[in-house]
Parts: C-alpha cells; sequence; structure tokens
C-alpha cells in the first residue's frame, strides 16, 4: 500500500467495494435458495432472519436488510444484475428494492442512500400491523464497560417516540451554551448532556437526595456497587450528594464516616441569597443552582463559606465536572473565572 498516491487509493477503496456488492450479490441468490429449502425450519429457527444472524454471525438489522433484499430482488432482476457486475453497491440496492419497480427511472441514479430511503418511504404505506409492530420493538438499551466508566447507549423508537424525544433532546440542547474559552459543543455531545439534565432533574425532584455510600482504602474509592470511583466523582458527590464515607484496611471496616449532607440546607440557603445566582463570569442563569467548592473537598478544601461559590447546572457539571474546568481560588467567592484543564500526564 506504500507509495500510493490519493487518486489510486481512492480508486482501490471503490474496487474493493465493487467486490464487496458481487459477493452481496452472490449471498442473495444463497439465500433465496435457502429460503426455498426451508433450511432455518429446519435448523430449529423460527425464520430466516434468525437463522442468518446465527450463521452469518452478524447482528439482527444486517440479518433483516440481507433477508428483505433478497426476496425483493427476486422480483427486480435488473437490479440484481447491477450489482452481481458491481455496478452498484449493496446500500444501493437495498435502498432502491424498496421502490416499486415502476418507478426505477434514471432520476434515482442522481440521489444518494438518504435520498433513495425518503422515495422509498413516500412510496410505502404503513398499515396498523406496521405501526403496532413498530411500536413493540422499540427499546433502549444501556451497556457499560467493565468498570461502568462509559456506557453505551443505544435503540430504536418508533415513528411517534422518535419525533417527540429528538424535539424534546435538541430544543433543551440548544440552550446549553459554549465553553468558557468560546468553543462550540457538538450537537451530539449536547444532546447526551441534555438527555443528563432532564434525567437528573426528574430524579432531584424527589422528598430525599439518595444516600450513596463509598468505601476508601488505601488503594482507592469505590461504591457499594463495586465501581471505581476518581477524584471526580468525589467532588461531585461531596458538591451534590449525601455521602457515607467507611473507611477500609485490609477488606474490614474502620469507621462509619458522618451520615449528613457535606453542605447543609442552611449553609446552602446562605450561598444561594449571598450570591443570587451563578457567579460564573459573564453568566446570569438562575437555573438549578448548585453549590460547589472552590477548592475541592479532595484537595483539602473547606466547607466555610469562602470556600463554597454558586454555579448553574452547566458550569458545575459540564464544565468543571464534565471538562475538568478549574476555578481561579485566587478570586474569592464572587465573580469567578475558569482556568483551562491541564490534560498533560502527571
Amino acid at each position: 500500500m506504500e507509495g500510493m498516491t490519493p487518486d489510486q487509493l481512492e480508486q482501490r477503496l471503490v474496487e474493493l467495494e465493487a467486490t464487496v456488492a458481487r459477493a452481496r450479490a452472490e449471498q442473495m441468490m444463497l439465500l433465496q435458495m435457502a429460503d426455498a429449502y426451508q433450511l432455518p425450519t429446519a435448523d430449529g429457527c423460527r425464520n430466516i432472519r434468525e437463522w442468518v444472524a446465527g450463521r452469518l454471525d452478524v447482528s439482527r438489522e444486517t440479518a433483516y436488510a440481507l433477508t428483505t433484499t433478497a426476496r425483493r430482488l427476486m422480483d427486480s432482476p435488473e437490479l440484481s444484475r447491477s450489482l452481481a457486475e458491481g455496478a452498484i453497491t449493496f446500500d444501493r440496492a437495498e435502498a432502491t428494492s424498496r421502490i416499486p419497480a415502476i418507478h426505477h427511472d434514471d432520476s434515482l441514479r442522481g440521489l444518494d442512500i438518504q435520498g433513495l430511503r425518503r422515495v422509498a418511504a413516500r412510496h410505502r404505506r404503513r398499515s396498523r400491523v406496521d405501526d403496532h409492530e413498530a411500536h413493540r420493538s422499540q427499546h433502549l438499551t444501556f451497556q457499560p464497560n467493565l468498570d461502568e466508566s462509559i456506557w453505551d447507549v443505544w435503540g430504536r423508537l418508533d415513528g411517534y417516540a422518535g419525533p417527540v424525544v429528538f424535539k424534546s433532546l435538541t430544543e433543551e440542547a440548544d440552550l446549553i451554551p459554549d465553553l468558557p474559552d468560546g468553543t462550540r459543543l457538538g450537537a451530539g455531545y449536547r444532546r447526551a448532556i441534555a438527555l443528563t439534565r432532564l434525567c437528573e432533574e426528574r430524579s432531584t425532584g424527589s422528598r430525599s437526595t439518595p444516600l450513596i455510600t463509598v468505601f476508601v482504602d488505601k488503594n482507592g474509592a469505590e461504591t457499594e456497587a463495586g465501581t471505581p470511583v476518581g477524584d471526580e466523582v468525589l467532588d461531585r458527590l461531596a458538591c451534590t450528594g449525601r455521602v457515607e464515607t467507611i473507611g477500609v484496611r485490609d477488606g474490614k471496616p474502620l469507621a462509619l464516616g458522618r451520615r449528613s449532607r457535606v453542605i447543609n440546607p442552611s449553609m446552602r440557603r446562605f450561598i444561594l441569597h449571598r450570591d443570587g445566582g451563578c457567579t460564573a463570569d459573564g453568566c446570569s442563569s438562575r437555573y438549578r443552582l448548585q453549590i460547589h467548592h472552590i477548592v475541592p473537598w479532595s484537595e483539602g478544601g473547606s466547607t466555610d463559606p469562602e470556600n463554597l461559590t454558586t454555579l448553574c447546572w452547566f458550569h458545575h457539571q459540564v464544565v468543571i465536572h464534565g471538562w475538568g474546568y478549574r476555578i481561579d481560588p485566587s478570586l474569592g467567592p464572587g465573580r469567578i473565572r475558569f482556568i483551562a484543564p491541564n490534560h498533560d500526564p502527571p
């Protein structure tokens, strides 16, 4: 591959995609035969999609695309021939196969894949059965990594829920301002933050803040569920939660910490009254105000009024705890400025 020019590299990628298309065309023919021979039933599968997902080790979405396209291509020999010759990609064949054959004309060639799918959607009338199936197929899946520090979220919503959720998250995301250095956060990131904020708003509307137990030993800290907790999370718990700290040595508890709010209610009310809103420089927000330690509790900061300041949800949870900005401690609790994060290795 070394020494290839940009044009050669691009051409090779196109050639490989044509090879994939020809292989998919052969798969289409074999799947048509497998369906005719009723191989899925013989192997104890409920349908051919289930059989393909298991035998080919592909996702349900890929299995669905393969099997439905194979069936549609039986009625579209010209499309099958173009795929077999590598003249079109599998994605284009799949999208075009959704459009009735009488509407296959030169105008479709100028459309990208999304354009073809929009045309296909206009030609397909959905039945009540389709809508019920779409509703029943909805799901939202959460998959944490081993230490639960990162969560993958994916799923599917029907034609009613999708626009409702998207519109709500987008409107909420549009309220999220830029970072202190002027960086505009991406739309996907802002929607993720908006989802967190909406859920947190719902949970904090309960009568009491959940008690979180943290076990601390010489190796660090972890929650009662066994999730490792870093300094950033400890700082966040100290700001917003009820925390019970249990010291541990050789797997045995030493003593129970005080079970109380780190910043008690009367102190919170005093700080909120004193500051009159978010103290971030240039911010006038009074939305979801929270109290924050200027010098973090984990670094020896006290819970005295001089070390406490009021921040809106965005500057507290996103700017400080999310992006790692620090407050300039030399300015006191009045109007504060942020110090950009330094992510250089120690």
